[in-house]
């Protein structure tokens, strides 16, 4: 069994690798473990907790012991992924050149995994907040500003508006050190802006899928002027599985206003199938997307896929961007913009990435069919197990209602709930405690408290002026249908184990009063 702590270890302190300077330092001289060069060259949400040895999200940087249902925020490395980083890493010690070629072999595999024609530029980040840097920059071109119209804010990154508008969203950047959150970016921020379009009531209830569809159109064409260029987030998979727009309003209205208009598809979750990858692309769509949600590789790992018509060389970065982005990140042919920036390469992303391609190469050697049997069962499992409501309150997915919805689109992966407590349903802040009970062996307290499980942590829902209804999350990633697609039960005896255990959990924690609301 794998675990992220042996007993007797100390507490392990923020990686002395984390640092740009010490990267450089330690590529050939040294050789820090992988677990160091997984928490390099990101930010804090890659900063372990002494204490817990976890990351903000309780994540680990190695293997871990414990239910893995976490895939919507993130995932600890498994075994699959840590031995290919393991072996990348021999290759990165080697020299410079063997970290490029670490990189460039993840944007071969993401071609053919994906089967990305040749001419769609391929461009990696540390996160998919990160690339919305880039994708300003490039939207940027030949318009004196940008206004990003982000439909389903508060259900994305946290980070999301911030970067947007052209400000840091960290204290800490990649190559930078430390920063100071909300900080104006030069060349970004100044002709940057972005506004909020929201899939919930103030009491979090969904929103007709119609009403926003003419709501996002309405407003886009009110947007639209000369001399500005309007980038259109298209969210694919929101925290709790909401889409919106839908790709009919969305490639209507890049007909109607041309290169006025950008449509950004947010596939930052990694719940989008290769097919309806490409089929954005061929749309003129720009698609984001990560390796460290869905397909469960170590956080965080981003990638940018630009149609035929952005793929040209977007020219120099602005200089603050060397912050964020390396040479051997960004397309070859992307001459000007990777001679602009001053570091050559990205080794904690470029080892992150090498995992996740595991992850993305076992999962799509599952038959199709037999994967469409973990979703499934694993869907079974939670209706089974979790109602009727009572401290549990599931929320039912809504079926999706845009048309990139093929395979893994259309199956719900994410499902969110709620917990009531004596005096109401809990909040955010409070369903964080309990999210992190639940990730602790607690059976000296109580034998059935016992088990560790990893879920999507909290999620504050509706305006944010709004009464935020927040939910915790059980999600499914690449890894376990990997693991079960060849099983004969896909995995049902296990999963229905799982859930049964964490609604024991959860009502025992809330009804004993150790969970204090």
């Amino acid at each position: 069994m794998w675990s992220s702590t042996r007993p007797g270890d100390a507490p392990r302190p923020r990686s002395r690798y984390l640092t740009t300077s010490h990267t450089r330092a330690c590529t050939i001289e040294s050789h820090p473990p992988l677990e160091h060069w997984f928490a390099a060259g990101g930010d804090h949400r890659l900063i372990e907790n002494p204490q817990t040895g976890l990351t903000p999200y309780r994540a680990s940087l190695r293997p871990r012991n414990t239910a893995q249902f976490g895939s919507c925020t993130a995932s600890s490395p498994g075994p699959r992924g840590w031995a290919a980083g393991q072996h990348a890493l021999k290759h990165c010690q080697a020299s410079d050149e063997g970290i490029r070629e670490t990189a460039e072999q993840t944007r071969m595999e993401l071609r053919n995994v994906m089967e990305i024609p040749a001419e769609i530029a391929v461009a990696m980040a540390p996160s998919g907040t990160d690339i919305l840097y880039l994708v300003s920059h490039i939207a940027l071109q030949g318009v004196d500003s940008v206004h990003h119209v982000v439909v389903g804010a508060n259900e994305l990154g946290g980070g999301t508006l911030k970067a947007c508008r052209g400000l840091t969203f960290s204290a800490m950047t990649p190559f930078g050190g430390d920063d100071e959150v909300g900080r104006p970016i030069a060349g970004l921020a100044e002709r940057c802006t972005a506004e909020a379009i929201y899939l919930r009531e103030a009491a979090g209830q969904r929103l007709d899928t119609d009403a926003v569809d003419a709501q996002v159109e309405q407003r886009v064409d009110e947007l639209v002027t000369d001399g500005k260029r309007i980038i259109l987030h298209m969210v694919v998979h929101s925290k709790t599985g909401l889409r919106a727009p839908s790709a009919l309003v969305a490639a209507r209205l890049r007909q109607r206003h041309g290169d006025k208009l950008m449509v950004l598809v947010d596939a930052a979750q990694g719940r989008l199938a290769p097919s309806d990858i490409r089929r954005a692309l061929k749309l003129g769509f720009v698609v984001m997307f990560t390796g460290s949600k869905f397909y469960s590789g170590p956080p965080f790992s981003g990638v940018l896929f630009l149609p035929t018509h952005l793929s040209a060389d977007p020219g120099p970065l602005v200089p603050e961007l060397s912050k964020w982005f390396d040479q051997a990140s960004l397309p070859g042919s992307w001459v000007s913009a990777r001679e602009s920036l001053s570091e050559k390469h990205n080794q904690g992303l470029a080892l992150r990435w090498t995992a996740a391609m595991a992850e993305f190469n076992a999962y799509h050697a599952i038959l199709p069919r037999w994967r469409g049997r973990v979703y499934a069962t694993f869907a079974g499992a939670i209706h089974e197990t979790f109602g009727p409501p009572d401290i549990i309150d599931l929320e039912i997915p809504l079926p999706p209602v845009h048309q990139l919805v093929t395979a893994l689109g259309a199956f719900p992966t994410v499902f969110g709930f709620r917990v009531r407590g004596p005096d109401g349903w809990f909040d955010a802040p409070q369903l964080k405690s309990l999210h992190a009970m639940l990730d602790t062996d607690l059976s000296h307290e109580d034998p059935r408290w016992g088990g560790v499980y990893h879920l999507g942590q909290p999620v504050a829902l509706g305006p944010p002026d709004g009464e935020r209804r927040a939910f915790l999350r059980v999600a499914l990633g690449a890894r376990l249908i990997t693991d079960f697609g060849r099983t004969p039960n896909a995995g049902g005896p296990w999963m229905r184990e799982q859930m049964s255990g964490i609604r024991t959990k959860v009502e025992t924690l809330v009804r004993t009063g150790r969970m204090q609301p």
